[in-house]
């Protein structure tokens, strides 16, 4: 039912997820889709809760391929990239609510203050580098600016 309805976000938008259109889809009445989810509400926290996690492992994954923070910083600028082509609408959903800043970006941008001397909090620099990415994110550009382009505008942040 979960995939079924991460389907139709994927293809159409949050707003036109439908448990009776799930229903019809499985074959089952619309009963059974609601014993396990009693309303489109729980449904979307599902997957709400699917999204983030999915979306935090694409960030981090293949971060550790390289010891220099920098490159560490663009492969997750690389692999938001990605992820924001691949699933826009997952995104677009994603957005609609405050996101913490995720812990695998604390890490790196602690790495790069600390190989780069920098005197700011890297807790303060993750926040403005979380708050940079988001905007690229709502503004659309993830998917079309080059992660190159993007990386070096962090670096230039943080270095300011």
């Amino acid at each position: 039912m979960q995939q079924q309805a991460r389907q139709q976000l994927e293809n159409q938008g949050v707003a036109q997820i439908s448990l009776r259109q799930i229903a019809k889809f499985l074959a089952v009445t619309p009963a059974a889709v609601y014993r396990h989810f009693p309303d489109k509400a729980s449904l979307i926290a599902a997957l709400g809760v699917e999204i983030q996690a999915e979306f935090a492992a694409a960030l981090r994954e293949d971060v550790l391929a390289s010891a220099d923070a920098t490159t560490m910083l663009h492969r997750m600028v690389t692999n938001l990239s990605d992820y924001a082509q691949n699933h826009p609408q997952a995104v677009a959903f994603y957005l609609t609510q405050p996101q913490p800043v995720p812990q695998s970006l604390t890490t790196v941008i602690t790495l790069l203050a600390t190989q780069d001397q920098l005197t700011t909090a890297p807790a303060q620099l993750a926040r403005g580098v979380w708050t940079f990415l988001l905007g690229v994110l709502v503004q659309g550009t993830a998917e079309s600016a080059d992660a190159e382009w993007i990386t070096q505008q962090l670096v230039v942040l943080i270095h300011q």
